[in-house]
């Protein structure tokens, strides 16, 4: 049976831009699973299956529907064994949970800024309104605002890089020699604004650079 992923677009549904579903699409080729996406607008989410689901990535295994992108590839590990590990041990999924949270916490605030006008401008009309009302109510700032300070964040934001450029100093991934869930959680945060945006946010970091192409397949 063929996984389903449901999948955040733009209105161009070739424009798939959410860090969370791209962490979800690396797992499933990671493991070697068939899956097809399904393309979802911001305002068609509680429309998904008619469950109201609130977030994406939502997949669909059967009767199983997870919407949690951690707990998806929890789920994924655990079912479907035969595959490459996502994760490997408890102690992976540990330091996983760590990686997530620096990536929230260092990584998006600054990216959602220097793209949220980007990917207003990616919608669908009735999108566009959704997203500048919740977006600017939740960053306390206009589109337009966050737009014209851009380039403040993107200094902010390779500084905030260094730790990932450190880390592969030592080893090809995050996890090691091998890519795991750690280096799809940064990776689709970085993925983020390459499908939204054509302003220019990773770092001249060679290292970074090539992590990021090994990835990019």
């Amino acid at each position: 049976m063929t996984i389903k992923l449901y999948d955040l677009c733009g209105k161009d549904k070739d424009r798939r831009f959410s860090p969370y579903c791209w962490r979800i699409r690396k797992a499933l080729q990671h493991k070697g699973l068939n899956f097809e996406t399904i393309a979802v607008p911001f305002t068609g989410i509680a429309d998904i299956d008619g469950n109201g689901a609130k977030t994406v990535p939502m997949v669909v295994d059967g009767d199983i529907q997870i919407t949690d992108s951690f707990a998806i590839a929890e789920y994924l590990d655990e079912t479907y064994t035969d595959g490459p590990a996502l994760f490997g041990c408890e102690s992976a999924i540990g330091i996983s949970r760590f990686v997530e949270a620096w990536t929230y916490s260092a990584l998006h605030p600054s990216i959602v800024r220097m793209v949220a006008k980007d990917i207003h401008d990616i919608l669908e009309e009735k999108d566009q309104t959704y997203f500048r009302a919740t977006r600017e109510k939740a960053l306390k700032a206009t589109l337009e605002e966050m737009h014209a300070t851009r380039d403040q964040h993107r200094t902010q934001f390779h500084s905030n890089l260094l730790a990932l450029d450190l880390v592969l100093r030592q080893q090809h991934y995050i996890g090691g020699n091998a890519p795991s869930f750690a280096d799809f959680i940064v990776y689709g945060s970085l993925k983020w604004p390459a499908e939204c945006s054509d302003y220019d946010l990773l770092p001249q970091k060679q290292r970074i650079l090539d992590w990021y192409s090994r990835l990019d397949q």
